[in-house]
């Protein structure tokens, strides 16, 4: 198997096809624009019925309003709540991941040389490759691949150290001890891509957006049936939407925006392991 298909026979990785900054200039376009469009669209249609027609369509179009924004918050409050969900999952996985390498490094002084230093120097490289994909400039699926191949590349060379000093010398019970650490890095390589591929969010913030702006223009298409004019209070409305789902976006995004996964347990980690082999 070419060594670019097994990173993608592992995890089904999505990236976002716009970065954070496009996505909410396309999210306060959409939904701006919505309310204005449902304004000009009601300013059209009242002119052309009557004022009956138009009593009839204000209570029509207060059930839609209310139905829809209703929608709206139930969608609100499940996305951030998930959002915040996979924040904290995802930082809970690198300081898993830390502490499994940081236990790992520690054990393989129990091993003779030269397969501890061999070891540490391995686990070393491996856990620098492990600052993705928040802290890495991965622009397309074809990279992220490669960079998960880099990894899994540093990461094979781990077993094979194990492999070399299962001999008599080794006890058994330090040959455990020590595999035991390594077995839980490749667990923890598992748990973190977990997170990499997270389409349901991204099905659910189209829903979102699409529910927002629907619920925009019947806003600004009934301020026009009511014969008012489209108020400060609609953009502040709109204003507050943008804010919210553009905070849910960044939250279920790791790699750009405000709102990143913090590294500081593996560089720290990593820091350590540094200044030990020096």
């Amino acid at each position: 198997m070419d060594n670019i298909l097994l990173p993608g026979a592992q995890v089904d990785i999505s990236l976002p096809m716009f970065g954070i900054t496009e996505t909410a200039f396309f999210i306060a376009f959409f939904l701006f624009g919505a309310a204005y469009a449902g304004y000009v669209v009601g300013r059209r249609r009242s002119q052309g019925h009557r004022s009956s027609d138009q009593d009839a369509a204000h209570g029509v179009g207060d059930t839609t309003l209310g139905a829809i924004l209703a929608l709206l918050g139930l969608l609100l409050a499940f996305s951030f709540g998930n959002a915040l969900s996979l924040a904290e999952t995802r930082k809970g996985d690198v300081i898993i991941e830390a502490n499994a390498i940081g236990t790992a490094f520690a054990r393989a002084d129990f091993l003779p040389e030269p397969g501890r230093t061999d070891l540490k120097q391995a686990l070393l490289a491996y856990g620098e490759t492990r600052l993705w994909p928040e802290a890495s400039d991965i622009g397309n699926q074809e990279e992220a691949l490669q960079f998960l191949n880099t990894t899994l590349n540093a990461q094979s060379r781990l077993w094979p150290i194990i492999l070399e000093n299962a001999d008599d010398p080794v006890p058994p019970a330090i040959q455990t001890f020590v595999a035991s650490s390594v077995n839980d890095i490749l667990d923890a390589h598992q748990i973190r891509m977990r997170s990499v591929a997270t389409p349901v969010a991204e099905l659910s913030q189209t829903i979102v957006v699409l529910t927002a702006i629907a619920g925009l223009f019947v806003l600004g298409n009934r301020s026009a049936l009511s014969g008012r004019p489209l108020t400060w209070r609609t953009f502040l409305f709109s204003s507050l939407l943008f804010a919210v789902i553009v905070t849910v976006i960044d939250l279920q995004r790791a790699s750009d925006g405000l709102l990143r996964v913090d590294q500081s347990p593996l560089l720290t980690t990593i820091a350590q392991m540094t200044r030990q082999l020096e």
